[in-house]
């Protein structure tokens, strides 16, 4: 909630909102850094026509078949956040890995719990 991220629903006795958007009660500052940033990610390469962030482009591209743009764009902005607040807990340097690549590093760490997820 500190950056706003959060949504705000509206509701007051029987009434339900059915219009969910940002809060915005953050700091409007981290907001547009993290707006930069994430269309910084989704930025594809001119000369190799690859994205810059394989990753976030992906996660984009999935969230903009069912939401539009901008709902997409704030999509982007929660998962760097949570990309940014797992940096610094976990006091590791980041790297680009694919889910499939997340899932093999998990299966070969974890092998008693990697047949779950094959059901």
């Amino acid at each position: 909630a500190y950056f706003g991220l959060d949504p705000a629903v509206k509701q007051s006795g029987k009434f339900n909102g059915d219009k969910v958007h940002m809060s915005k009660r953050g700091s409007s500052l981290a907001r547009r850094i993290l707006h930069m940033v994430s269309l910084n990610n989704l930025k594809v390469d001119k000369g190799t026509k690859a994205p810059v962030n394989p990753v976030i482009y992906d996660y984009y591209t999935d969230k903009c078949k069912s939401k539009k743009k901008n709902v997409a764009v704030g999509a982007v902005m929660h998962k760097i956040c949570n990309i940014i607040f797992a940096i610094l807990r976990d006091n590791k340097p980041f790297e680009i890995i694919t889910q499939q690549e997340h899932c093999k590093r998990y299966a070969a760490k974890h092998p008693d719990k990697a047949g779950m997820n094959a059901a």
